[in-house]
């Protein structure tokens, strides 16, 4: 139960963690950014088998969390469309990937963003950001008493994330979720939104968050006390979901054996758009737990493997920030470790953007988007290559289709570098762009006027087929055109 939501002041001193407003320009858009406290009390569920199912275990843990919300001046310019994003706490820093990956589309088209803490190991940072105004934020663990059922090394061997604490508890978030969504649907007094007209929302999530998303979706989002006669969610955005990941349901079961099935999602009434990059579409199991597109009533599906892209890019991870003196203050700057010259810069951002149109249009109008064609593996699940070393399938652009280079999923780095695995030279979720030669661009299409041309014919595909918006394609062909005017086509 939220029992009070706030708006935290902001002042030349105290201001969000990573505002947007410091980044972009929102008075352009005509945008407002408002953080709020969120209190109230929350249930901890524990599981009843391994398939899925819940049940309750702790009763109305007192709690303190914060969200994030971002909508135009004007209520009524407002879309109506309301994306909740499960904050990213992967890193140990709140990364609202969604939001960096769609903002372009949400500004243009007057579309809300709520981004919410979704587990508790970030808030030591937020604290080092800001003691006074993150030193309330609160998740404790009701039985703190209780040690875990397992040790450091025994999560470590397993490949868990070692984001876990006794002194709070992570499995407070479900029910924290499921309240602001019926507050945000709502016309309580609370409400930020309660102001706008035609209200729909979607959850979002990216790589670890879009596993917190599958999760909700598998063990809670069809209880009959979240649905409440109604549905709590209107669509479902995963980008970049790694597969291997089951979230548990509270901290206490890190180590249990879930059955595979919570690594996808089984059952979704509501539409769902899965988009995973070349990091992700093969590795970590995604290639077993593969499901195909769907319009069945219990199952709307559509999955898009984004050719070209890693899981991070310098636009998503690194550009967005821009030297951030604040995350440089705390030791938290995003950076790229690759040994090579140039990271992988591949425009996703556009292809999400036409996701998440794709899949307002699906919840509003009913009508299901295009499938696309998913990318090839082998017996062991690697992505098959081209003739010019790139990923055969997939979701693709201009960039591929007439490639004046290679992009790579992963990137060569010092041992100690890695997220996934310290002891590997390899990073597997952000890769790197190679050229080719003058001589071989010129060889392939003769001309950067006559390679504008076929760029512009494929981006004209494209966007007929809805992967990409047209307010999205002069920008997509100015960017390929750029980038062979670079690499020495004339």
């Amino acid at each position: 139960m939220i029992k009070k939501l706030h708006p935290i002041p902001v002042s030349a001193s105290s201001y969000p963690f990573a505002s947007a407003a410091r980044y972009l320009d929102l008075e352009k858009y005509s945008y407002t950014e408002t953080e709020y406290y969120m209190e109230g009390t929350a249930n901890v569920y524990q599981s009843a088998g391994v398939t899925g199912d819940v049940e309750i275990r702790d009763k109305d843990v007192p709690y303190v969390n914060r969200l994030i919300v971002r909508m135009p001046k004007n209520p009524s310019d407002a879309s109506g469309n309301i994306v909740v994003e499960i904050i990213n706490p992967t890193s140990f820093m709140e990364i609202e990937r969604m939001w960096i990956l769609g903002y372009e589309k949400l500004l243009r088209d007057g579309d809300i963003y709520v981004g919410i803490t979704s587990k508790p190991n970030t808030i030591a940072k937020m604290k080092e950001f800001n003691e006074e105004r993150y030193g309330c934020l609160s998740w404790e663990n009701p039985r703190m008493e209780e040690p875990f059922p397992f040790t450091e090394q025994q999560i470590r061997e397993r490949g868990i994330l070692p984001d876990l604490d006794i002194h709070y508890e992570t499995g407070l978030f479900w029910d924290m979720l499921t309240e602001l969504a019926w507050l945000l649907r709502g016309e309580d007094d609370r409400n930020p939104l309660r102001e706008v007209k035609n209200r729909f929302l979607y959850l979002t999530g990216w790589s670890q968050s879009a596993c917190y998303l599958f999760r909700y979706l598998n063990s809670f989002a069809y209880r009959p006390e979240v649905r409440r006669d109604g549905q709590v969610f209107d669509g479902y955005l995963a980008g970049g979901g790694v597969r291997n990941l089951i979230v548990p349901v509270n901290q206490y079961e890190a180590l249990m054996n879930y059955d595979f099935r919570l690594k996808r999602v089984e059952h979704v009434e509501q539409p769902f758009i899965s988009v995973q990059t070349e990091s992700e579409n093969s590795a970590f199991d995604a290639f077993r737990t593969k499901r195909r597109d769907s319009d069945y009533p219990g199952f709307l599906y559509r999955e898009y493997e984004v050719t070209g892209a890693s899981h991070d890019t310098v636009f998503s991870y690194i550009d967005y920030y821009r030297e951030d003196e604040d995350l440089k203050r705390i030791g938290m700057l995003p950076c790229y470790h690759g040994k090579h010259e140039k990271g992988n810069d591949y425009p996703s951002q556009i292809l999400f953007a036409g996701a998440f149109r794709n899949l307002f249009r699906w919840v509003r109008e009913g009508s299901g988007p295009a499938s696309c064609e998913r990318i090839p593996v082998d017996e062991y699940g690697n992505n098959r290559k081209d003739v010019f070393g790139n990923t055969k399938g997939g979701l693709r652009t201009c960039l591929l289709n007439y490639p004046t280079g290679r992009y790579h999923s992963a990137s060569r780095i010092e041992p100690g570098q890695s997220f996934v695995d310290p002891s590997s030279d390899k990073d597997p979720l952000f890769g790197y762009q190679e050229g080719f030669s003058a001589a071989f661009l010129q060889e392939l299409y003769g001309s950067l006027k006559n390679y504008e041309r076929l760029c512009r014919e494929d981006t004209k595909e494209q966007i007929s087929r809805g992967f990409v918006c047209k307010e999205d394609g002069e920008a997509l062909v100015r960017m390929a055109v750029s980038l062979a005017k670079e690499r020495g086509l004339a």
